[in-house]
């Protein structure tokens, strides 16, 4: 039986630490579900979330928006979206959409005028239940055994995971093709795998030996680099170095740093693929007349709100 009250953690005031409370476990509406929350893991938008800088977030809020949950209770137009009682299910972190609009019929729902975004406008996974809108939810299998995948493994994936997977699809890899991933922590070891798997020769990049040797250790690059202290055209040779003489094909960016995106640009090659992944927090100043004389395509990625 699904209690009243529930533990929450929540957001108060920016800057500061969550805060662990007894909150009102809410009633599902409309198209939403309640589900129990097996397991939500910590967004890096969740730090910018409750930072200072995280100016949208209306607080208080429960905050974090990846998770992997048991559905409880269904609300009266949840049905026709195939979501039983006890699926285990993930979602996106965008709720209330309208599914009308030009933009829901065309693009996606989280470009939605009436769109929600759990953990900042819509109360998010770090608490004992939460609603899920199930025209996004995902029905997950149980696969019991070596075949399994735990539900922590799973919960990235429904932020961090199709973020750059559409990156990756939008460069339209090829088997064969080199792809350096700049920033390989978070979102980027998810790329890493996923660019392995598709048969891309992988490059990883960072300035954290730590997360270089951790990617390096689980199987999905190739070849690693730590571009601290190292010049553009630095970072270049040494990838051609590494790379049979050829710098990469595509690029795809998870670093929200300045310098992530101008080491990006400098070992491109001619028509090269630059996708962008991570934000910078300041102006990018990007060589357009390079980017331009060298064919280079820069492509965005369907992010989730990071």
């Amino acid at each position: 039986m699904t209690p009243n009250m529930m533990k929450a953690a929540l957001c108060k005031e920016p800057g500061q630490p969550l805060v662990i409370e007894q909150v009102p476990v809410p009633t599902p509406t409309g198209r939403n579900v309640l589900v129990r929350v097996q397991v939500a893991s910590l967004c890096h938008s969740d730090l910018l979330i409750t930072s200072r800088k995280g100016g949208h977030t209306q607080l208080p809020q429960i905050i974090g928006h990846e998770a992997i949950s048991i559905v409880k209770a269904l609300g009266p137009d949840a049905t026709p979206f195939g979501i039983k009682l006890g699926d285990r299910i993930g979602a996106p972190l965008w709720q209330d959409m309208c599914l009308e609009c030009w933009e829901c019929k065309n693009i996606g729902p989280q470009y939605c005028a009436k769109m929600t975004i759990k953990g900042v406008n819509n109360a998010g996974y770090f608490a004992e239940y939460a609603l899920v809108d199930a025209a996004t939810a995902v029905v997950i299998p149980q696969i019991d055994g070596a075949g399994g995948v735990s539900p922590a493994q799973l919960s990235p994936i429904f932020c961090a995971g199709i973020t750059v997977w559409d990156a990756l699809e939008r460069a339209q890899i090829k088997p064969g093709e080199t792809v350096a991933i700049v920033g390989v922590g978070g979102l980027g070891e998810i790329a890493t795998k996923y660019a392995h798997a598709l048969g891309a020769r992988v490059l990883g990049l960072d300035v954290h030996d730590g997360q270089l040797e951790g990617v390096k250790d689980g199987g999905s690059v190739d070849e690693i680099l730590n571009t601290r202290d190292l010049q553009p055209q630095d970072i270049r040779a040494k990838v051609a170095a590494m790379n049979h003489g050829r710098v990469a094909d595509a690029v795809i960016v998870t670093s929200g740093s300045v310098a992530a995106y101008q080491t990006a640009i400098s070992i491109l090659r001619v028509d090269g693929r630059l996708m962008v992944v991570g934000i910078p927090n300041e102006p990018l100043q990007l060589d357009m007349g390079r980017v331009a004389l060298q064919s280079i395509s820069v492509h965005y990625a369907k992010i989730t709100k990071q």
